[in-house]
């Protein structure tokens, strides 16, 4: 695919009209304090077959409620797990609501592209992983890349293993 064709498709980006609104209630709990961790590893599939590791990227989790979920359901087809290329262009959404984006917990994958939260309180997330990246040589810059999604379920206590593929 040439350059032109990657800028026509990363400008042609869908806006989605959401049914449901943020509601801060449904995730307050998320910046409690737990006693669980979630750890993994996660691999972004492209077009040519060839897989990406997350070393460097950034990872969330974030808590599942009505808005997160819808959000997720539009975005993968699904809410249990599933990947999304840039070039097959993710929507946005209104309302983007800013309050939604500070309720969750970030990290990065380190070096060996693998992620670790502590301190996770109990509950349902969406374990965000967002392998985005430049491609060199291009003016403008192009990003390529995409991002993987993942529903679990963190106990209390728990030390949980996850991989998303």
């Amino acid at each position: 695919m040439g350059v032109a064709a990657w800028l026509f498709l990363l400008a042609a980006v869908t806006t989605i009209q959401l049914d449901s609104t943020f509601n801060v209630d449904d995730v307050r709990w998320v910046r409690e304090v737990g006693n669980s961790s979630v750890s993994g590893k996660a691999f972004l599939k492209l077009r040519d077959g060839s897989e990406k590791d997350c070393a460097g990227f950034n990872v969330e989790l974030l808590p599942v409620a009505t808005y997160s979920s819808e959000r997720i359901f539009r975005t993968y087809g699904n809410n249990r797990a599933g990947q999304v290329l840039l070039e097959d262009n993710p929507p946005q959404f209104t309302p983007d609501a800013p309050g939604y984006h500070e309720y969750v917990l970030k990290g990065t994958c380190d070096a060996a592209g693998e992620f670790r939260f502590d301190k996770v309180p109990a509950g349902d997330y969406f374990v965000m992983v967002f392998i985005i990246w430049e491609l060199s040589g291009l003016n403008p810059p192009v990003r390529t890349g995409g991002a993987l999604m993942k529903r679990i379920h963190v106990n209390p206590r728990a030390n949980l293993q996850v991989e998303l593929r």
